[in-house]
């Protein structure tokens, strides 16, 4: 499993073809100004008509997972080990989630998705992850999962959404 991080700011999910449009710190106000300005677990911003999900709050390490066959974002609150922390994530099953704490709506318009440090331009973006979703509607839900006491992580669940795009 990869893990990425930031250099402090929030990560951010672009479609790839937007990718080289991103300017991270570059700019007034700045992509990576517009990314901070999320308050809380998710939220979604947009530039030249696409939407970008953020992950707010604390730059957490992030690695891309499954949760009942679809992808899913991991963040790691705490754990004692790498190992201990993918062997967790890797049983992970919806019954053992507590939430959502919060959920937002995203329409994708494009796939694959690129997970980057919101700081960074999109020309050289450092580390990245890549997530496969087919376009349409979904709901982010942000969900706790703490499988023992000395470990926390936060998932970001897509969930298709029937309705209308946001």
């Amino acid at each position: 499993m990869q893990w990425i991080s930031s250099a402090g700011g929030p990560l951010v999910l672009i479609p790839k073809s937007l990718q080289p449009r991103w300017q991270g710190t570059c700019g007034v106000p700045s992509d990576h100004e517009m990314a901070c300005g999320v308050e809380g677990y998710a939220g979604v911003i947009e530039k030249v008509g696409y939407q970008i999900l953020v992950l707010g709050d604390e730059p957490l390490q992030t690695a891309v997972s499954r949760l009942n066959g679809r992808p899913c974002l991991v963040r790691w609150v705490y754990a004692p080990s790498p190992s201990v922390a993918e062997s967790s994530i890797a049983a992970m099953v919806p019954l053992h989630l507590r939430g959502p704490l919060e959920s937002v709506a995203i329409h994708v318009d494009s796939s694959p998705l690129v997970l980057m440090d919101s700081g960074a331009p999109g020309a050289h973006p450092g580390d990245t992850l890549e997530l496969e979703l087919e376009p349409g509607a979904y709901r982010v839900h942000v969900y706790e999962f703490a499988p023992a006491r000395d470990m926390k992580f936060l998932v970001h669940a897509f969930e298709p959404h029937t309705d209308s795009p946001p």
